[in-house]
């Protein structure tokens, strides 16, 4: 399938969820930026370990600057078991720190999160599709104090396309597109719709060497509100650097 025919799928698959799901609610808009820094280096042949520390920042609802108050501190270990090259398995328990944002009626609270994941891809000349599902079990601390459990299910479709060069290597550059669906169990800390977020990426990847490469584009995330039927829609400027084979 052709590159920009993929785009607009893209797009589309990012517009049904929003136009079917939100068009009769009232939907808020916020700015932010989320950074990352994922570091990893293998164990043995199969197994690899990683380590992801995210922080994100946001803006007030209807305004644009993303970088106003503190929003998330992420602290995230991962192991990776790869089956053969097409087919990954991984698992995680991490912590996420929320901070209190008056302004949008966000409290603070801490969650701790583990998870199971699996990751398939499939490799055709200068493209790479990823199909990504992974189940979260997370413990979310509620307005008492008192940890509620909560499993969401979260399915992903990513493409890469090399833009510079003819491997994945040292300066080569890369378009990266991916749509991420997420449905949540229901709980008193989560609310009891089915449908709990939509994630769109738009964005392209450097390889600044071969174990080092940085991405960043346009993160567009529809969340539903916990206690009512009105939705967040957050502009994202996304930043990620990954450090591998340490």
């Amino acid at each position: 399938m052709h590159l920009y025919t993929r785009i607009l799928l893209g797009v589309l698959i990012f517009y049904l969820p929003k136009n079917t799901i939100a068009q009769n609610n009232k939907v808020n808009n916020t700015t932010q930026t989320w950074s990352e820094i994922d570091f990893s280096g293998k164990i043995n042949t199969h197994w690899k370990w990683q380590l992801d520390v995210q922080y994100s920042r946001q803006s007030k609802y209807e305004q644009y600057n993303l970088l106003k108050y503190n929003s998330q501190f992420t602290l995230r270990p991962w192991v990776h078991y790869y089956i053969n090259p097409n087919t990954r398995l991984s698992a995680f328990y991490g912590l996420w720190d929320n901070f209190a944002i008056k302004d949008v009626g966000a409290r603070a609270y801490t969650e701790y999160r583990g998870a199971i994941q699996a990751n398939f891809y499939s490799l055709k000349k200068m493209d790479i599709v990823t199909k990504r599902i992974r189940t979260e079990l997370r413990f979310i601390k509620d307005k008492n104090g008192i940890y509620e459990t909560v499993l969401r299910e979260r399915a992903q479709l990513k493409y890469q396309h090399l833009m510079k060069g003819t491997t994945y290597s040292t300066n080569t550059i890369y378009f990266i597109s991916f749509d991420e669906f997420f449905l949540n169990s229901g709980s008193n800390v989560t609310g009891h719709h089915v449908f709990d977020q939509n994630r769109l990426f738009l964005g392209f990847g450097y390889n600044i060497t071969n174990d080092i490469t940085f991405e960043t584009g346009y993160f567009n995330q529809l969340q539903q509100h916990t206690r009512d039927t009105n939705f967040d829609m957050n502009h994202v400027w996304q930043l990620t650097l990954m450090v591998d084979n340490i």
